[in-house]
């Protein structure tokens, strides 16, 4: 075909494609789709597929034929207009108008968005902490430890400190009054607003550690229950302190209605070599400590990683220029909703019947899921342009590399080192541990910004361009 193509670029990064056909094209495409036609239908006087075209027009009409062709004309027209302008969708397109004839489409062509960071980011600057593991946190890794092995046992005696109680009743803030100047009757004087009760819990049975420390600290809730036992009834109020931990808890004063169901004692193993023994290959407390503090500033770097990631991204999209076309959000949405979709299945639930019993329809969902959309959309397009700015890659000696690390765990096991390597060689294992490696390289570089640190872009670039001429 040889197509007449108009283009016109929108501030939203649209463009409007309008394509006109040739009505040559046209008319070769009707008579494909009257010999289509005839070999589908019986006509009275011809053999099935032989009837000619002229015959075909006077008993289905032209108009039928042309909106036939103009059906069949739509995707390659479109295809050879996007070749011709040489351009790729970024989302899905959509056919906006059709003009019978002549012949012409009217496309919207969502493009790739375009973002433009700030040009000082570099210049940012933030105290980046180095991980340290304290000796509190390895201690009260042990603690959890001792509590998954520790030894729980009813018992026929009043409630102690440390036993483990389960209860039934409940517990409820008292009213407070709120007020509100927006009263409406135009007097200036402030209305009360009828103060209402908020309940902390209501439970059939409930189990808690008799632990003043830890529940509800700094008040007498604990107190009020030790040595009752079970079977007993009990009601209390008490004040949170002003400053209890919980805010909306601070003080307020907080009524319980409690009765105990049982009591069971609590006794932990001592931190020795043998609960070090009992919680895995180790042979020593010492050893299940530095295993620990490994995991602990395993975890703990993951989390600054991560921390650092998104906090460069936060600085980055609050200053940078991003222009997407809606297509690009509407597709964020349908990830969105599509995942939802999979998560009640998984649940066994039935969509519709979900939509129906949460008063919701599916437009309704998508309209909750748009602020949410657009905010992933941007920091993802954020994201992507940091890395190209600063020249971040994934190179094949980085991934080696990783697998080499990934695998030490497997010890002597030749075949299993070898299917890990295979695995993490191709497919979904490559990409997952390619993004990994970016991420890696992408927190790195954003301490280096954030310390004055990061190295000359000039030097970046020329670096790049021997890699590729190598």
């Amino acid at each position: 075909m040889t197509l007449t193509v108009h283009t016109e670029e929108d501030e939203q990064r649209q463009l409007a494609l309008t394509v006109e056909v040739p009505e040559d094209d046209v008319k070769q495409a009707m008579r494909q789709a009257a010999r289509k036609l005839a070999g589908e239908v019986r006509v009275p006087g011809f053999r099935k597929g032989k009837a000619p075209y002229s015959v075909i027009v006077s008993r289905v009409g032209e108009e039928y034929l042309r909106s036939e062709a103009i059906e069949d004309l739509v995707q390659p027209s479109f295809e050879e207009a996007l070749q011709e302008i040489d351009v790729i969708p970024y989302a899905q397109p959509s056919l906006d108008n059709i003009e019978p004839n002549p012949l012409v489409f009217k496309f919207t062509v969502p493009l790739e968005p375009t973002v433009a960071l700030d040009e000082a980011y570099r210049e940012l600057r933030k105290d980046v902490e180095a991980v340290e593991i304290t000796d509190e946190a390895i201690d009260e890794a042990l603690e959890q430890i001792q509590i998954r092995h520790q030894v729980v046992e009813p018992v026929e005696r009043a409630v102690e400190s440390g036993d483990l109680i389960s209860l039934s009743g409940k517990g409820v803030l008292a009213p407070a009054a709120k007020e509100d100047d927006g009263d409406g009757d135009g007097d200036g004087e402030t209305a009360v607003v009828e103060p209402t009760e908020e309940t902390l819990f209501n439970e059939e049975q409930i189990e808690l550690l008799m632990d003043a420390e830890i529940l509800f600290p700094g008040t007498p809730f604990v107190e009020n229950l030790l040595g009752l036992t079970a079977g007993d009834e009990k009601s209390f109020s008490f004040t949170f302190p002003e400053d209890f931990d919980e805010e909306e808890l601070a003080g307020r004063e907080a009524s319980f209605e409690i009765t105990v169901l049982d009591v069971k004692s609590r006794t932990l193993p001592e931190l020795n070599d043998e609960l070090a023994q009992l919680e895995g290959a180790f042979e020593t407390l010492a050893e299940l400590r530095e295993s620990l503090q490994d995991n602990l500033k395993t975890q703990a770097e993951s989390e600054a990683k991560n921390e650092l990631i998104e906090g460069m991204i936060d600085d980055l999209v609050e200053k940078a220029t991003i222009v997407y076309p809606p297509a690009a959000v509407e597709d964020e949405i349908d990830s969105l909703v599509r995942n939802m979709k999979q998560q009640m299945e998984r649940s066994g639930w039935l969509w519709d019947d979900y939509l129906k019993i949460q008063g919701l329809n599916e437009e309704t969902v998508r309209d909750n899921f748009r602020k949410n959309a657009e905010e992933s959309l941007k920091r993802r397009l954020v994201l992507r342009q940091f890395i190209i700015s600063e020249k971040l890659s994934v190179k094949a000696e980085d991934v080696d590399a990783k697998i080499e690390e990934r695998i030490v765990d497997f010890g002597d096991n030749e075949d299993l080192r070898n299917s890990m390597r295979q695995y993490f060689s191709t497919g979904y294992g490559f990409d997952m541990l390619s993004s990994e490696i970016l991420m890696d390289k992408m927190a790195a570089r954003a301490k280096a910004i954030y310390m004055g640190e990061a190295p000359d872009l000039a030097e970046l670039e020329a670096a790049e361009a021997a890699d590729e001429e190598e």
